[in-house]
């Protein structure tokens, strides 16, 4: 049984770790990562930075312009527009795949607009002709790639939850060949940071025909949709706006009207409100330049973090109860999921945290399991024991209601009531037994004694067994009310009254052995809750061995110091000593020493009662041999709030 707690430990430790190794390596869990990334963005606003603004096709737009297609003189005047108050980029979100036949020449108007702003970033569209079908790559118009400032794709994936939370910083069908729209904006804005390669990356064995994807980051969003900066399209390209409002700014241009362009599902949105795509590349462009675009770490990290993490109840579950210990576990819980959220935000790196927190979720139940099992067989065990012993005494009642219960549990209760009213009938015997010695063997011993004193008996051959058989009666029967001595009714006793009571009454012993008593007591009063009774018989046995043992004309010393919220009481004598061998033994129950062959035997309840009362008391007893010879019993015992 003594191998069964860490047997519990190891075991539980084990599920624990093998649930969230499953679990991390399955993926089954990775909705609750997006729950807790998706929180963590939502409570995190971060205000839109000012030189970014996006320019929107909306309801009122729409309204002004009539409906879409518009012809492309006007997005040429609003290019033009831009150009002349200063944009530093612009970021056309619209797709020029197919010429304008309703209005050619409005295609050149466009490329000479495009041509003269040398700003320009237009969008590339990964798209497939059919369900299932090839992916294929359309670009804008020949005439508009000669003179654009850069080419991106506008290609967003949604996780399996349809929500969008990341790109792929390149991305191409056989290659890798185009950056996201956002970072190709950043690129002809000269705002590209270092650590985002400006070439697509070189991969060893082309995929043709096959969508090839490099380096997915997740996006840190600014805030909800609405968050940054926008005017409608109508009001640039009539010019309502004050002047050098787009001066050295980043500019993207794209639909926000619903039912035309990409209206995207986000962490910040979620699929009630959905972001525009054009605010969706506002986002990941704000992310890449500011370096907040978040990597995931690699799976080998993700397992060795959600494993220490996972096994990190262990470390309170064996020491606390088990209220403190679900609290623990809870708390646990709820910073583990609060550090997920906020990782990604202070470092740029996303640990998926369900695993773990799907093992710590499940350690509280686990450790009670296996502790319950334990418990369960260990009282199966005494019970089964207890039973036999009930058998044996002829208790089979018991066992005859047990046989009517087919309820595990209602049996162990049973047993347990079982063994309670057997107990409780040894408590009432051993009582009798106690008032037996008390008054039946006591009465007729102390009688005994007091004819033979009246008679004189010279010889003393019955003085001697009376005497010895009455101190055995009357040390078991000391011996008994001190185990059964019960604290709570303990009340307020003054400690040095009790000693200088002691050693009046071992007076007599003393000067009987011509041994002198030293008291070294204070004069102020000691108080401490106790039993005047016990502590009185305590003080009175140690100093009664002192005397037996002590040589002649010697000297007893009684003491008392403090130790902190201790009293110390101290008796020593000049006696033979007591070896180390027999200390070990000394406090237990018919134990005795015999130091001195001289001295007269004992019933060997002296110190076992004296350790009794001690730890009733909520102290200790302890014995030490001097130095210069003899031997010092120290009791200590705690001493009540001034």
């Amino acid at each position: 049984m003594k191998l069964r707690p860490l047997t519990d430990r190891f075991s539980t430790a084990l599920i624990l770790l093998a649930s969230a190794l499953l679990m991390s390596v399955s993926g089954g869990l990775g909705r609750m990562d997006h729950v807790l990334y998706d929180l963590g963005q939502k409570l995190h606003v971060r205000p839109a930075p000012s030189d970014l603004v996006i320019v929107a096709i909306d309801e009122d737009s729409l309204a002004k312009l009539g409906r879409w297609p518009w012809s492309r003189r006007l997005h040429a005047a609003l290019i033009d527009r831009l150009k002349k108050d200063g944009a530093r980029v612009i970021g056309l979100d619209l797709i020029f795949a197919e010429p304008d036949t309703a209005d050619q020449p409005a295609d050149a108007a466009l490329s000479d607009a495009i041509k003269q702003a040398g700003n320009v970033v237009l969008p590339v569209l990964l798209e497939s002709s059919r369900v299932n079908g090839q992916l294929l790559e359309t670009l804008p118009l020949p005439q508009f790639v000669e003179h654009v400032a850069g080419l991106g794709r506008v290609h967003v994936e949604l996780d399996e939850d349809g929500i969008a939370r990341s790109v792929f910083l390149w991305e191409g069908v056989g290659t890798p060949a185009w950056p996201h729209f956002s970072q190709a904006v950043l690129q002809a804005a000269a705002s590209l940071p270092s650590q985002l390669s400006a070439t697509p990356p070189r991969l060893d064995d082309a995929k043709p025909f096959a969508l090839v994807r490099e380096d997915l980051r997740r996006i840190s969003f600014l805030g909800p949709p609405g968050h940054v900066q926008s005017l409608s399209y109508a009001q640039v390209l009539t010019g309502e706006f004050p002047a050098g409002l787009f001066k050295n700014k980043i500019v993207l241009v794209g639909a926000t009207a619903a039912g035309m362009g990409d209206l995207l599902p986000t962490p910040v949105s979620g699929l009630r409100q959905p972001m525009p795509g054009v605010e969706f590349h506002a986002n990941v462009l704000d992310s890449m330049r500011s370096n907040r675009l978040i990597s995931t770490a690699p799976q080998w990290s993700v397992l060795l973090v959600g494993a220490l993490l996972a096994l990190a109840p262990m470390l309170w579950l064996p020491r606390l109860s088990p209220l403190l210990g679900l609290l623990a576990s809870g708390l646990w819980f709820v910073v583990v999921a609060a550090v997920a959220m906020v990782l990604p935000l202070a470092t740029a790196v996303w640990l998926p945290p369900s695993a773990a927190l799907f093992a710590i979720l499940i350690a509280y139940p686990v450790w009670s399991w296996r502790r319950l099992e334990f418990a369960g067989r260990f009282l199966d065990h005494e019970l089964k024991r207890m039973r036999h012993e009930l058998q044996q005494a002829g208790s089979n009642a018991a066992n005859d209601r047990e046989r009517q219960s087919s309820d595990p549990f209602q049996l162990r209760i049973m047993q347990v009531q079982a063994a309670s009213a057997r107990l409780r009938h040894l408590q009432a015997e051993r009582s009798e037994t106690l008032a037996f010695i008390s008054h039946d063997i006591r009465a007729p011993l102390a009688a005994a004694m007091m004819q033979l004193n009246e008679q004189g008996d010279a010889s003393g051959r019955l003085r001697a067994p009376l005497a010895r058989a009455l101190s055995l009666a009357e040390n078991f029967l000391s011996t008994s009310r001190a185990e059964m001595a019960d604290s709570a009714r303990f009340q307020e006793v003054e400690l040095v009254a009790v000693l200088h009571q002691a050693a009046d009454d071992a007076y007599a012993a003393a000067c009987e052995k011509s041994v002198r008593l030293q008291r070294d007591l204070p004069d102020d009063p000691v108080w401490m809750q106790g039993d005047f009774g016990l502590l009185h018989r305590a003080v009175l046995n140690l100093l009664l061995n002192a005397v037996k043992y002590a040589p002649p004309d010697s000297v007893v010393e009684l003491q008392l110091a403090q130790t902190g919220h201790q009293a110390v009481v101290s008796v020593s004598d000049r006696g033979a000593g007591i070896s180390a061998e027999q200390q070990s033994r000394l406090f237990q129950r018919f134990s005795r020493v015999e130091a001195d062959a001289s001295a007269p035997g004992g019933t060997g309840l002296g110190l076992y009662f004296v350790r009794t009362v001690a730890e009733k008391h909520g102290g200790s007893v302890a014995v030490a041999s001097l130095a210069e010879g003899g031997t010092c019993f120290s009791l200590r015992l705690p001493m009540m709030p001034d």
